[in-house]
């Protein structure tokens, strides 16, 4: 009789275990989503990345760009100063923070 029931018992067990990891896959599926969700857009707009770099370099904006890089959203703002004899900026400001990172000078030929 033992080892009828410890046969029975065996036999369910997978079935237990499936039962108990679709649970678990179900109730974290809703997490993992949001948090994706969460990832597909920066919290700082696009004019406010802007306004926050055109206060670090005052000029024109000529470029804007939205990157997701090493697992945070990058703005890259391309600004000619308005003293018109510095070279040209790019100003890297974090999308979801609005800190600035970077600020290089741009190559003339690019």
């Amino acid at each position: 009789m033992h080892t009828f029931v410890m046969s029975l018992f065996l036999s369910l067990a997978p079935a237990c275990s499936h039962a108990a990891t679709s649970a678990t896959a179900t109730t974290t599926a809703p997490a993992a989503s949001a948090s994706r969700e969460a990832a597909a857009k920066p919290k700082i707009t696009a004019e406010a990345a802007q306004a926050t770099a055109l206060k670090q370099v005052p000029g024109t904006v000529l470029a804007s760009e939205l990157e997701r890089e090493h697992g945070r959203w990058i703005y890259s703002i391309e600004i000619q100063p308005t003293d018109g004899a510095q070279p040209r900026k790019e100003v890297e400001v974090d999308g979801d923070t609005g800190a600035i990172l970077a600020v290089e000078d741009e190559d003339r030929d690019d």
